[in-house]
């Protein structure tokens, strides 16, 4: 087997592992989406119910030793003006949650992202869906403070 085919096929054993283990514990709500590029990138995406919000997220699956669970907290709401402030807050969370963390983009959009080691021999779906439980109960403790420094409010 070519490295190529070798690399490919880490990234397929990841998809259908994560695929069969929704089917089996019947976890729905899940869109599949083969980026079709160089870097053998597949993502599944669904939202997150997080204090009357639907909060879009994916699970990226690539060739790489990681998996990428990323969280569009807010989007295109962190003006440049309260950037900084924001930022320094989203610091001090980072901190406190050293698995998880927060960034805004140049767009003023908040992100949440978590990053997991985990390559073929390693990866473990449930883990995946673990870990996004444990982001929803993270998000449903922290919204409303992150978007009250947002909106002014604390």
């Amino acid at each position: 087997m070519s490295e190529k085919e070798q690399e490919n096929s880490v990234a397929e054993e990841k998809v259908q592992a994560f695929q069969k283990h929704l089917t089996e514990n019947e976890i729905s709500g899940f869109d599949f989406r083969d980026l079709d590029n160089d870097m053998h990138a597949y993502v599944f995406r669904s939202n997150l119910p997080i204090q009357g919000q639907n909060l879009p997220f994916m699970v990226l699956l690539d060739d790489s030793v990681y998996t990428i669970i990323q969280v569009q907290t807010a989007s295109n709401i962190v003006t440049a003006e309260k950037k900084q402030e924001i930022c320094c807050y989203l610091n001090d969370l980072n901190e406190r949650y050293r698995m998880l963390k927060y960034h805004v983009d140049s767009t003023g959009s908040l992100f949440l992202t978590c990053c997991i080691p985990a390559g073929t021999p390693d990866f473990e779906p449930a883990l995946i869906i673990a870990i996004l439980n444990q982001i929803q109960g993270h998000l449903n403790d922290v919204y409303p403070e992150i978007m009250g420094k947002i909106w002014n409010r604390g």
